[in-house]
């Protein structure tokens, strides 16, 4: 039975879900589990094993309450009058939760990006971007525009060659374009001549050029996705490119690279317009 629950944990992290309905089909299959485990403590008391039962006994209360101040605060948006667990680990961690972070957030925005305006987390999802040939050659005259312009820091993220090696020394590479970086300008288009929907971006909408095309919008198609819904490109960030990797006696080796693309899509019910 766990072990039937625990495939249903991982099948669930296939799928863009955003994090609330996410945790209140944990809560579900937590309650699952907590059903099967009553069951398996009242057998074990039937059958007079009693040191084992009340240890099961034990577990089913404790979870049975850790399941209750969760489901009120995902299922009611408030804290439990009854979350005394709560307050006791953020004392032994030292992680005190705010004044602004004990209200409910039923309506809590997020700055994606602020010339593309305020999005909730529910309506963003991640979208899958394909970067051809002629848009790679965009992308990095974009990019070098912005580098040349100081809108982009290419600083390795202010990480020394003697850093450099240390990060690099599992094989991973250190890229020139500092982290999180999004261009000023940015915006979808539905290019009906090559049927897909472009990225353009650059350093306004007049210097904007084509640097990408949305292929799927979380596990789905984009020309589905794009039927059944309205989308807007939430957020983008630049990544790739030029990186340092390890090399030897403590030194670093320049790679060329090519950019890419994180983007995240809004969308909107075309039904419900």
């Amino acid at each position: 039975m766990l072990s039937f629950l625990d495939m249903i944990n991982h099948w669930l992290g296939y799928f863009n879900i955003n994090a609330k309905l996410k945790n209140r089909i944990y809560i579900i299959i937590a309650f699952l589990g907590d059903l099967y485990l009553i069951y398996v403590t009242t057998r074990l008391l039937i059958n007079h094993a009693w040191v084992r039962g009340l240890l099961y006994c034990l577990a089913v209360i404790l979870i049975t309450y850790c399941l209750y101040i969760n489901a009120v605060y995902y299922y009611l948006d408030r804290n439990s009058r009854f979350d005394f667990l709560s307050p006791w680990l953020s004392k032994i961690t030292g992680v005190v939760p705010t004044a602004e972070d004990a209200k409910p957030k039923r309506n809590a925005r997020v700055i994606n990006n602020a010339p593309n305006g305020y999005f909730t987390h529910q309506d963003i999802i991640p979208a899958q971007v394909e970067v051809d040939e002629h848009e790679q050659h965009n992308l990095q005259r974009v990019v070098q525009e912005l580098l040349d312009d100081g809108i982009f820091t290419a600083d390795y993220d202010g990480l020394s060659d003697s850093q450099i090696v240390a990060e690099t020394a599992t094989g991973e590479s250190v890229y020139a374009l500092d982290s999180q970086q999004t261009p000023p300008y940015f915006e979808l288009y539905h290019d009906k001549h090559l049927r897909r929907i472009e990225i353009y971006m650059g350093l306004n909408q007049m210097e904007k050029l084509a640097v990408g095309h949305i292929a799927k919008v979380g596990l789905t198609d984009i020309h589905t996705a794009h039927e059944q819904y309205e989308l807007y490109l939430a957020n983008l960030f630049v990544t790739g490119g030029p990186h340092k990797i390890a090399g030897r006696n403590g030194s670093t080796i320049l790679m060329d690279g090519q950019y890419g693309l994180v983007a995240n899509v809004a969308y909107r019910d075309r039904e419900k317009r």
